[in-house]
């Protein structure tokens, strides 16, 4: 269930860290300005969590705008880049969205400098990812869905978790199984991997849809 202002932050070492503000269940100022109150909605699950990328200080202020362009082209999602007076954070977009452009639930990915960024990087495998995932239900329609599955097929994205039954590498198998499984985020112009997270995506006929009707 949707728990209003209860802070999720979720680094590369696959660390929880709670701040004051999470414990005494006061929103962020990124999420009070971009994140629905009422809790009048269909979403099932938390408001937001975020992400720590790593990133050179030659990367930084590039790397955010990179992961919103991944979302919004594989995905057709709604997304922004907003500097909060710290670092860059790429906000992607999660059911209905209001006229002042703040969504129901959200993704952020956070720019964090370091000097070395493959010593913060979250341990994973090709076999394993990370070990822990989320699922995104895609579109309005199963041919939303569709879309979305070709794009990540087109793309190369698509992975198996040998954890899961689902082995899906092709559009009729997402389309089958209705959901399908990637791992990369990636610069859409060169390919490098950005961020290791595995995504189940899931058509919205999928038998655990949270939505209903």
């Amino acid at each position: 269930c949707r728990r209003r202002g209860r802070i999720n932050h979720h680094n590369n070492n696959n660390n929880n860290n709670n701040s004051s503000e999470e414990q005494d269940g006061i929103p962020t100022e990124i999420v009070q300005q971009y994140g629905i109150s009422t809790p009048q909605t269909v979403c099932q699950g938390m408001d937001f969590i975020e992400f720590f990328v790593y990133v050179t200080k030659e990367d930084a202020g590039t790397t955010a705008e990179k992961i919103a362009r991944f979302y919004d082209f594989f995905f057709d999602a709604t997304t922004s880049v907003v500097n909060d007076g710290e670092s860059d954070i790429a906000i992607i977009a999660f059911g209905k969205i209001d006229d002042f452009g703040r969504a129901e639930q959200s993704m952020l990915f956070r720019e964090v400098v370091v000097d070395n960024p493959q010593c913060h990087q979250a341990v994973h495998s090709d076999d394993l990812g990370t070990g822990h995932h989320i699922a995104i239900y895609v579109g309005n329609c199963e041919e939303d869905y569709k879309v979305a599955a070709r794009n990540c097929v087109d793309g190369g994205l698509l992975w198996v978790n040998p954890q899961f039954e689902d082995k899906v590498l092709d559009v009729d198998s997402a389309m089958e199984c209705k959901q399908f499984r990637f791992k990369n985020i990636v610069d859409i112009e060169t390919g490098e991997t950005l961020y290791v997270l595995e995504h189940e995506i899931r058509s919205i006929s999928h038998p655990l849809f949270p939505g209903g009707n």
